[in-house]
């Protein structure tokens, strides 16, 4: 069909070429149905993979043939204006079939230029709601809207199967000068693939899968895949509402460490697999399970791992163990990503993401590049991942792993592979002020929630408030207390003492953070033997070790996280398991154990200079003074009949827990009546009591 010649003359034939060789970044200034003069509308529509295009009003039986005003595949015709002006397309490919569209380009924006501002300022918390891709009605049509921060590419396109992955198709338009496309495609529908096609400086076409999408194929190079995200409906919202309430210095904290893919069965059966979680936490009585491998750093950013769950699954999951009243921590990255082709690195062909300065993205060992926390867009992504986790799939608090890698500029590499800061020091400035930024959101969000800090440096002041000039995190884990205290226990009991000090040690640093103890899948014992084989002495040694060690790690200050992967080879020795079970109920209803860990006037040494007998005692009260526990470890296997010890008050006391008892495998050297104090000076206190201490045990008195 030959082009009028009124019709040429209209044409903008320095932006068609734009479109045609698809370099445009603002097709909507070209596409579309824009007025000219003369009181008419010129409608143009770019389809190479059309053989003929008709325009189609609506309300309207009949169409219109456009013409090819380009044989590229640009296709115009000029109407009268009319309003309301909606209209359609009739495509015919060169196979003769015909579908009905509505025009991509005819549609509003949908982000704002305030969207945008906070964006750019790294305020957007949401925008995971603001990017990727989101199923939408705009004007009464169904489609989906796509959005993506790409500020250096010279064009970005939306491609998928709905479009034949021809970037020619669905040219993004570019907002403002923020960097963010978008685009709302009519017809794309949940669980149609895509991916973007960028087009960089240097005139070379990459695919990349979009970094807010929430479901993706498993294979490395998947495609990203549309997928609602509001519809899960939650019934929690009595445990939230309980939840937000709680201070956590005041609650019990005992976590238990869960794998799910040892769990899982093939079906994913989540009601099934809920159950098998909450029966570990409930009949051990935990308060919070960690699901330590349903959040992947190998995997893109808002997506769950890509092997073991959906985004559903995790969220009915979740919703079930709430049910039982059990709280959810999720490991999560906030440190780097994978240096692949199809994810973040080089996004838009520049260093968006990362740094450009290789040294500071550089992470050792490979396969990874680090954020760039000095970025204000990357900010924002990471601290909406954060929220993500916790406002859609309702996680109560997030273990934030390798936080010393991002502390320091130099963690873990050699001399001239890293830049120092502005100042000449290592310390990572924006990473400092981007996790003080993390932890104030989320804090003003609610101080239920607890951001834990998995950091192996001795950067100070990481659980101090923000407003205090602190990092902000709830807890950290104290990783020197289970190198300290399981590497003591390695030793054969008679080559203790040179090592006493190691055991006593956490409490010179221990009201300098809020810590969270770990007896748990730690990076520093990956691959090796469990604690059981770890202890010396023949098997009942063996478990009298263990038996100690974790009542010692009970009823010493801080919350608690336990793997029970790392206790015994086969985990079912159940006179352990019973041991555990009433050490964690003991924990979880004496508040002088779990309501003053971060109040040092609530915990008192009463002998930690025995170190040829290799026997601690120390008081634990409660925060308003009125319950007091006595404990005394003996980690010497030799038993003491009338054991002098001194005690803060005079009274009677009660063992109420024995590592030594029979029914927990021990030889039931216990305390079976309750014992009254004497005025008999012993460790500098007016009052003592004479005790059975059993060897290789752990013994906790209270006053009654």
């Amino acid at each position: 069909m030959a082009m009028s010649k009124k019709l040429y003359n209209l044409m903008d034939w320095a932006e068609i070429e734009a479109v045609t060789y698809s370099e445009e970044d603002h097709p909507k200034g070209v596409l579309g149905a824009h007025p000219v003069r003369g009181g008419q509308t010129l409608v143009t529509t770019y389809r190479p993979d059309a053989k003929k295009v008709e325009l189609k009003f609506k309300g309207d039986r009949k169409s219109t043939e456009m013409e090819l005003a380009d044989e590229e595949g640009y296709f115009a015709a000029l109407v009268k204006n009319r309003e309301p002006f909606e209209y359609s397309f009739i495509i015919t490919d060169e196979k003769g079939d015909t579908h009905e569209e509505y025009d991509p380009y005819s549609f509003a924006g949908v982000i704002t230029k305030r969207d945008i501002q906070k964006f750019s300022a790294g305020i957007h918390y949401k925008s995971y709601d603001l990017l990727g891709a989101k199923i939408m009605e705009l004007s009464g049509v169904s489609g989906v809207h796509f959005a993506v921060w790409a500020p250096a590419a010279i064009r970005v396109s939306v491609v998928g199967d709905f479009n034949n992955w021809d970037g020619r198709v669905h040219q993004m338009e570019r907002l403002w000068d923020s960097g963010v496309f978008e685009l709302f495609i009519p017809r794309v529908k949940k669980g149609d693939r895509y991916k973007y096609e960028i087009k960089m400086k240097n005139g070379i076409c990459i695919l990349k899968n979009d970094p807010c999408a929430f479901e993706r194929e498993e294979e490395e190079d998947g495609a990203s895949i549309v997928k609602g995200l509001h519809e899960f409906l939650f019934t929690d919202d009595e445990w939230i509402e309980k939840r937000d309430k709680n201070k956590i210095s005041d609650i019990p904290v005992s976590i238990c460490e869960i794998e799910v893919k040892d769990l899982l069965d093939k079906s994913v059966n989540i009601k099934k697999l809920a159950q098998k979680i909450c029966d570990i936490a409930v009949s051990d009585g935990y308060t919070h399970v960690l699901l330590s491998d349903v959040i992947d750093d190998r995997d893109p950013l808002f997506c769950p791992s890509l092997s073991l769950l959906s985004c559903d699954g995790l969220m009915s999951l979740i919703n079930e163990i709430h049910k039982k009243e059990i709280g959810v921590f999720l490991n999560w990255n906030t440190v780097k990503f994978p240096d692949n082709a199809s994810g973040l690195s080089l996004f838009d062909g520049s260093c968006l993401y990362e740094d450009g300065d290789e040294k500071r993205s550089f992470y050792p060992g490979g396969g990874y590049r680090y954020f760039n926390t000095g970025r204000n867009e990357v900010r924002n992504m990471l601290i909406a991942n954060a929220l993500y986790l916790i406002l859609v799939f309702h996680a109560d608090g997030l273990k934030v792993n390798d936080v010393a890698r991002l502390l320091y500029l130099d963690y873990d590499k050699a001399p001239g592979q890293w830049t120092p800061n502005m100042y000449g020091g290592n310390e990572n400035l924006d990473a400092i002020d981007y996790f003080r930024h993390l932890n104030s959101v989320i804090k003003k969000l609610s101080e239920g929630i607890m951001m834990v800090a998995d950091d192996e440096s001795v950067y100070p002041d990481i659980t101090k408030d923000t407003e205090d000039d602190g990092i902000g995190f709830s807890m950290k884990i104290n990783n020197g207390w289970f190198s300290d205290v399981s590497g003591y226990l390695s030793y054969e009991p008679l080559s203790r003492s040179a090592h006493y000090n190691e055991v006593c040690f956490p409490m010179v640093y221990q009201y300098n953070e809020r810590f969270l103890l770990p007896l748990s899948k730690s990076k520093a014992f990956a691959g090796r033997k469990t604690l059981f084989e770890m202890m010396s002495g023949d098997d009942d040694e063996k478990f009298s070790n263990l038996r100690a060690l974790y009542s010692f790690f009970m009823f010493h200050p801080g919350k608690k996280l336990i793997y029970p992967g790392l206790c015994l080879p086969d985990k079912t020795d159940e006179r352990f398991n019973l041991c555990l079970r009433d050490l964690l109920s003991l924990y979880r209803n004496e508040k002088a154990l779990y309501g003053s860990d971060d109040d040092p006037t609530c915990f008192e040494w009463i002998n930690n200079i025995s170190a040829n007998e290799n026997i601690l005692v120390f008081a634990r009260y409660s925060k308003d003074k009125k319950d007091l526990l006595i404990c005394v470890v003996n980690f010497l296997s030799i038993p003491r009949k009338e054991y002098k010890i001194g005690v803060p008050r005079e009274g009677k006391y009660t063992e109420i827990f024995n590592s030594d008892a029979e029914k927990y495998g021990g030889f039931g050297f216990v305390n079976p009546k309750s014992i009254t104090s004497k005025k008999d000076e012993c460790d500098m206190r007016e009052d003592s009591l004479r005790v059975r201490v059993a060897p290789m045990s752990v013994t906790l008195f209270k006053l009654s």
